[in-house]
């Protein structure tokens, strides 16, 4: 998967989406990727093989089983991934969920 291709997926599945930040204030719930760091397999001063982790934020106000579904089995279904327990964040009013991932 690529980063053009991750948006496609979130768009398709019906989820405002970004890399890095909107450029206008959005409501959620939004998903919103960023890279992490990187994890090289580096030898002799070169990297011979990269791979870019991948955070993907899902926010949102109210609780929707169908639209997590919807990011693990149609935007995620086919890579491996990890996820954050529900966090709440107070000082914003919604709750997120992050999901790892290497593309």
């Amino acid at each position: 998967m690529t980063l053009e291709e991750l948006k496609t997926r979130c768009k398709n599945a019906g989820f405002k989406y970004a890399y890095g930040l909107f450029k206008e204030p959005t409501e959620p719930p939004h998903l919103i990727a960023i890279t992490v760091d990187t994890d090289n397999f580096m030898a002799d001063n070169k990297a011979y093989y990269g791979s870019i982790p991948i955070q993907l934020d899902y926010t949102y106000f109210y609780k929707n089983q169908e639209e997590q579904n919807k990011i693990e089995n149609e935007i995620l279904g086919d890579i491996a991934w990890n996820k954050t327990e529900e966090t709440y964040l107070q000082d914003e009013d919604v709750w997120q969920v992050s999901y790892f991932f290497e593309i």
